[in-house]
């Protein structure tokens, strides 16, 4: 078959494994679980072959948190994540749009932003930067458009220069921009990068209610075709249904090819801790869910604590996606994602193009 038509073919088949699967979790009745496991099951091809994680996002530099600037990447990456044979590849970070002018963290956050860019570079990995606001109006398209171009500017002249570029942050849901305003985003970003030699990933739309009709009006206000599109899969895997987020990747356009821009398992949402085997009972659903879809990348958010504190999941919305815990300990969710005793699968590295 040619190459498109395969790939339609297996997303057929994916839809049917990951719905059968959804209903499986949800299931009234006990008779359908043991479907629902083989489904899961089947999605896994074997651990040699296995397409995993190869990049991680916003690791250890939460925007705009008032510590002091400073790198812990590459210490991070000389860890158990980081083997010399099979290496995480990219590194991605959400920074605030005008991050190099008047931005709500001023001068520190642009030393945290040039660290992070300097870190990654050193530690030989990817540049992927998206942009959001964290306060504030949104920009318009010509403001937006000149402060990309500072920010890649810089990132270049520091010897870090970004790869890909993500308009705009999860656009439906935490970057909050009507459809066509980010699509306008998008549009700016492809200009720019055809001048600056960057790549350009459209979308980055989390899995929320409402996501298709979103996707259709931002993609209707796009002057170009994008090829790479970006997704947030965080309520597929919460729930373990990913009937919303198969609607959405079915709506993006032929040929098109799928990126997990950012996405997690939790220890602990919004307060209410989940416990360790709930944490890995979601990984092993990603790990499906990334075998079946088969995305170019897919970047994890949280892999191992930076900077240990305790109680994190005591405050109200609360969040813990951490693989590794309070001293490098694995929890059972690396295994999972990451290999027997949170070493790096087979597969786990980088697939760039």
């Amino acid at each position: 078959l040619p190459a498109m038509r395969a790939r339609a073919v297996l997303a057929a088949c994916a839809a049917t494994l990951l719905l059968v699967s959804a209903l499986g979790a949800q299931a009234a009745s006990a008779a359908q679980a043991p479907l629902a496991a083989q489904a899961l099951a089947a999605a896994q091809p074997p651990r040699a072959s296995a397409p995993v994680l190869d990049g991680i996002s916003d690791q250890g530099l939460p925007p705009l948190s008032g510590a002091a600037a400073r790198g812990p990447l590459p210490s991070l990456l000389a860890d158990p994540l980081q083997g010399e044979r099979h290496p995480i590849g990219m590194a991605r970070y959400v920074a605030q749009w005008d991050g190099l002018g008047a931005s709500p963290g001023g001068a520190e956050y642009e030393q945290r932003l040039e660290a992070w860019l300097s870190d990654v570079a050193a530690a030989g990995l990817v540049r992927v930067l998206a942009l959001t606001s964290y306060g504030g109006p949104l920009p318009g398209p010509g403001e937006y458009g000149a402060e990309l171009r500072a920010t890649l500017a810089r990132a270049s002249a520091i010897g870090a220069p970004v790869a890909w570029v993500e308009p705009w942050n999860e656009p439906n849901n935490q970057g909050r921009a009507p459809a066509p305003l980010a699509a306008s985003y998008a549009n700016v970003a492809q200009r720019v990068c055809a001048e600056l030699g960057c790549g350009v990933v459209a979308g980055d739309f989390e899995d929320a209610p409402g996501a298709s009709a979103y996707e259709r009006d931002y993609e209707r206000a796009l002057d170009f075709a994008p090829r790479d599109w970006g997704v947030h899969p965080y309520r597929a895997v919460a729930r373990r249904d990913a009937r919303s987020l198969l609607a959405l990747t079915a709506g993006l356009l032929p040929g098109s090819r799928l990126w997990f821009t950012e996405v997690a398992v939790a220890y602990c949402r919004r307060g209410a801790v989940l416990g360790e085997q709930a944490q890995a009972a979601e990984a092993g659903y990603l790990h499906a869910l990334i075998a079946a879809l088969m995305p170019a990348h897919a970047f994890y958010y949280g892999v191992q604590y930076t900077n240990p504190a305790s109680g994190a999941c005591a405050a109200p919305g609360g969040e813990d996606t951490q693989l590794f815990g309070a001293g490098g300990r694995p929890r059972p969710a690396a295994a999972s994602l990451l290999g027997s005793a949170g070493q790096p699968l087979a597969a786990f590295g980088p697939a760039l193009g």
